[in-house]
Formats: C-alpha cells, structure tokens, sequence
C-alpha cells in the first residue's frame, strides 16, 4: 500500500497543499485515518477522492482581455 504526504497528494492533484487542507476541515474531503506523529497519511483512496473532488471545481475568474482591461 502506497502512502502520500499532504504536499505530495497536491503535487499530484495540481493545487496548493492549503486548497486540501481547506476541503478537509469542512468535511469537503473526508478525513485521512492515519496519522504519524500528527501529520495526515493519505492513502490511494484518498488521493483517488481528491482527484474527484478537485475535477469537478469549476474554474473560477475571468479569462484576460485582449486590450489591457482598458
């Protein structure tokens, strides 16, 4: 069984580390069952419900104009 770090899953998944911890912390993602010396162990799983969670983000912002936004 594979284990992944917080910073290797968003590696992965292609966010920012904070972006998962946010999901986790509001029940968004469900909470890793492991735990060495406090720190989340994900399993294959977990990286597997991130990437769902994450695909189904709509992107958000708008895209740049052509002409400087002027």
């Amino acid at each position: 069984m594979t284990h992944y770090s917080l910073k290797e899953i968003a590696n992965i998944v292609g966010v920012k580390a904070h972006r998962i911890s946010y999901a986790l912390s509001n029940g968004f993602l469900p909470e890793p069952a492991e735990r060495i010396t406090n720190r989340r162990i994900f399993t294959e799983a977990d990286l597997e419900a991130a990437k769902r969670y994450f695909a189904a983000q709509p992107k958000l912002g708008r895209p740049a104009r052509k002409d400087g936004g002027r």
